[in-house]
């Protein structure tokens, strides 16, 4: 049983691999969602670790929504038009 729980960890790390603790672009987040979801997938993923990494998952799926409104919010206003205040 030892060597399962080895087993398991260096495939978290390896899942894990290449993925920035703090993520900052839409790439990196989805990176890290798509290495949990292996995780949890795993057959030795520990039932109580399971719920926090959903929790997680759903977090990172959040800050993605925000991210990408805020880009659709930046293009509509970088329009080459200029803004129109006085429309009489």
């Amino acid at each position: 049983m030892a060597g399962d729980s080895v087993s398991f960890e260096k495939f978290v790390e390896r899942a894990y691999r290449g993925i920035p603790e703090r993520r900052s672009t839409i790439e990196e987040k989805e990176r890290a969602i798509a290495a949990k979801k292996k995780i949890l997938n795993h057959p030795d993923c520990p039932k109580e670790g399971k719920d926090a990494i959903l929790k997680e998952i759903s977090v990172i799926e959040n800050e993605i929504d925000v991210l990408k409104s805020e880009q659709r919010s930046q293009s509509m206003n970088s329009s080459v038009f200029q803004p129109r205040d006085n429309l009489g």
